[in-house]
């Protein structure tokens, strides 16, 4: 179970548990009331004034807060489904609607590319902002003319493999596939080509080739990221696998 799900299920154990513990508050208050009033003699009268507890089975019904906790249940998994699920994650596809932000960020990165064209930061930047809007064939050719002037560098192929990857539809041609090799001839746990590679293989359910690729990504000591994620994924992909071959 990855950390959203179980983040999840611990919210709504909480939150279901004390709407449950204040309901059985209620029914022994409740109850506490119909006892005394049912031993009440009126001082005017003289007979006992009797209210049956029938009167309050309606109120301290259980079927209220099973409704409740349905409701509730049926309602966060809903959510979760439509946008929390592990198998939905790193889905890149280009997209011509670029949010607004994004679109600030590659007119700001294009003006410095414009003043200085020989500035790597610049070029690495805009070519983030290209990949981050969508517009993959963008970043590809930024990732190029950067390369171009630094030479091969793992990192960097490995970011223009993985826009080469989007661009194309989810594919890999046989240009992205020369783009891999010499990455990894040159760093074997690059971080973004094996990402890449590991979700690839996770989202075509070769989850074997994609705990592999996670396992020598977490051989990289020299590119930040978060270890623990890449060992949920393995873990995850290892219960996969374990069902299929059971």
């Amino acid at each position: 179970m990855n950390i959203l799900a179980l983040g999840i299920a611990i919210c709504l154990s909480i939150f279901i548990g004390l709407f449950w513990l204040h309901h059985n508050a209620y029914n022994r208050n409740l109850s506490s009331t119909v006892v005394k009033t049912n031993n009440t003699v009126t001082k005017d009268v003289s007979k006992t004034v009797n209210i049956e507890s029938d009167e309050f089975n309606g109120l301290a019904s259980a079927s209220y807060p099973v409704g409740m906790s349905v409701i509730v249940l049926i309602f966060s998994i809903s959510i979760y489904a439509s946008g929390g699920h592990f198998q939905g994650w790193d889905q890149g596809k280009v997209d011509s609607n670029v949010d607004y932000l994004v679109a600030a960020d590659i007119t700001k990165g294009r003006m410095q590319v414009e003043q200085q064209p020989q500035d790597e930061m610049a070029l690495m930047a805009l070519a983030q902002s290209y990949a981050e809007g969508g517009l993959y064939a963008d970043s590809v050719d930024t990732l190029t003319q950067l390369i171009s002037l630094v030479g091969n560098d793992a990192e960097l192929l490995g970011m223009k493999a993985t826009s080469m990857y989007y661009r194309d539809a989810r594919t890999f041609g046989s240009e992205t596939k020369q783009v891999i090799d010499t990455a990894l001839s040159i760093q074997s746990d690059e971080l973004h080509t094996r990402m890449l590679l590991a979700t690839d293989a996770y989202l075509k359910g070769e989850f074997a080739i994609a705990i592999g690729h996670w396992r020598a990504l977490l051989t990289n000591q020299s590119q930040p990221f978060n270890r623990q994620s890449i060992t949920n994924a393995i873990i995850k992909a290892e219960f996969q696998l374990d069902e299929i071959n059971r």
